[in-house]
Formats: structure tokens, C-alpha cells, sequence
């Protein structure tokens, strides 16, 4: 058996990202995969989220997040609403059109969770979870 865990891995996320894209047809969005994520923690913290909030959650890159903020911002997606608390940041919150495309992008993750579940047992998908919970956070400790 090979050690080699990473490869399968890479293949899964490949896998996952390209029937994201497919069931939303994000290319009519002008959205990616990370976009999608980013507008998801928006919508579910709507106005009561920094950018900051979104580093901590995601680990996503600072500068690469000001970008795809940017981006959503740039499309009509998200807007920015002044912070009462702290004048130096800002508050995210979603638009309508960006309701709408978190709206499809869940109906489009759960079709594909569905999928990737086919042929699995309840045990099976458990053991999935806690041993990827278990790597991601090994690879946590490490940095």
C-alpha cells in the first residue's frame, strides 16, 4: 500500500472543484471556487463580518482576500458598511444577486456531497471526516 496520500487528495479536490463549477455553472458568474466560499461566510455572517473575520476562518491570504473582496465588490455581489466599533475596518455584507448565487451554490453543494457519499456507509463518511479534520489539523500544528 502506498504512503503516498497526497496524490489521492489532490485528485479528490480536483474532482470536487470541477463538479462545484459544473452544477453552478460559475462560468456565466465570473466566479471561482474560492470567490464561492468567500461569498458563503459573507451571506452567513451578513454585516457582521471583517475582512479579518474571513482570514481567520478561511487562512486564505491576506492580500489574496482584499482581491477576491475586490472582485465581489466589482460584480455587485458584496458591498462594504462602515464598522461603528473600529473606523480603520469595514463591515461585508451580500447583495441581493449575491444572495441568489449562495442560494444556488448550496443547492449545487449538496448535490455534489450526495454524490461523493454514493456507496458509502454512514461509518465510512464519519471516518473520512474525523481522519481529514485530523490531517488538516497536523498540518496546522506545523506551520
Amino acid at each position: 500500500m502506498s504512503d503516498n496520500i497526497k496524490e489521492p487528495l489532490f485528485n479528490l479536490l480536483h474532482s470536487v472543484k470541477r463538479s462545484l463549477r459544473q452544477a453552478i455553472e460559475v462560468g456565466d458568474l465570473g466566479i471561482t471556487p474560492l470567490h464561492m466560499r468567500v461569498l458563503k461566510i459573507i451571506s452567513l455572517y451578513n454585516q457582521k463580518v471583517t475582512a479579518n473575520d474571513i482570514v481567520q476562518k478561511t487562512l486564505i491570504d491576506k492580500a489574496q482576500l482584499a482581491r477576491l473582496i475586490k472582485e465581489l465588490i466589482g460584480l455587485g455581489y458584496v458591498s462594504k458598511l462602515d464598522n461603528p466599533h473600529d473606523k480603520r475596518s469595514y463591515y461585508l455584507g451580500i447583495s441581493g444577486e449575491g444572495e441568489q448565487i449562495v442560494k444556488q451554490l448550496r443547492l449545487a453543494e449538496n448535490r455534489v456531497n450526495e454524490t461523493m457519499k454514493m456507496g458509502l456507509t454512514d461509518q465510512e463518511i464519519a471516518d473520512f471526516v474525523r481522519l481529514a479534520k485530523h490531517m488538516a489539523q497536523n498540518l496546522h500544528d506545523q506551520d
